[in-house]
């Protein structure tokens, strides 16, 4: 699964991978860019038919608006702040000893 950036990817390897057997599966939210600056599933597209694929699921860079995903985060950030001006402890902080 990527959901971070399609340039993380070699295309290659991975459709190679996926149609041999070797991979069963790929998700993504994102992909990779081309010297137009178009991106699949828009523009121009891959360099090899990820979309045809029977176990390739992808989105179009737009995973957060699935169901209720950006309502949840909304929520999240405002209690956040009214913890933070509260002086209360976040329960949402970041945790950099246990690097998440």
């Amino acid at each position: 699964m990527n959901t971070a950036r399609g340039a993380l990817t070699q295309e290659k390897p991975l459709y190679e991978a996926l149609t041999s057997g070797r991979l069963r599966g790929y998700a993504a939210d994102v992909w990779w860019r081309y010297r137009s600056l178009t991106a699949f599933p828009g523009g121009n597209g891959p360099r090899f038919d990820f979309h045809t694929l029977p176990n390739v699921i992808g989105s179009n860079d737009q995973a957060s608006d699935a169901d209720d995903v950006l309502e949840r985060h909304l929520e999240q950030g405002t209690r956040t702040l009214v913890e933070f001006a509260a002086g209360e402890q976040i329960t949402c902080a970041i945790n950099l000893d246990l690097g998440y």
